[in-house]
């Protein structure tokens, strides 16, 4: 539990990054399925100076491109689902702590991100940084 409390905030960043990534994805495969037809122009004939301008859609290369990015958004959504549950761990694992105060540091310093000296200014006059610190430090090494 330890180990993916330290990673919280981590894990939350890399959600919306796998968001971001799946939503450029699907852009390329709509930009795919809009352009169509390709055309190009080779030489050769005649000693290589005839122009022959060619038109088509190339199906395998589109078929193989959508295969491979519908394929890796698949493998994007399964480690945003990963990442969801253990989100939902740590969560579940607040849940299960009778001592309000630790449950206010962790959100605090795990789950919003803040420094020590911000998390010690929330909890009240009576907490320093270095308290907060010993007693996170302390509370963590019993788990």
């Amino acid at each position: 539990m330890k180990h993916i409390l330290l990673q919280y905030i981590d894990l939350a960043q890399e959600r919306g990054e796998i968001q971001k990534r799946i939503t450029n994805l699907n852009r390329k495969l709509e930009r795919i399925n809009k352009e169509g037809n390709v055309k190009d122009a080779v030489k050769g004939g005649s000693g290589g100076y005839q122009t022959f301008h060619i038109e088509g859609f190339p199906v395998a290369e589109e078929d193989e491109t959508k295969y491979l990015l519908n394929k890796n958004i698949r493998l994007l959504r399964q480690r945003e689902h990963d990442l969801m549950e253990k989100v939902v761990e740590v969560e579940e694992f607040l849940n299960t702590l009778d001592d309000s105060r630790m449950r206010r540091m962790i959100t605090k310093r795990y789950i919003e991100g803040k420094q020590w000296y911000r998390v010690a200014d929330e909890m009240g006059k009576q907490y320093t940084e270095e308290s907060c610190r010993k007693q996170m430090k302390r509370f963590l090494e019993k788990l």
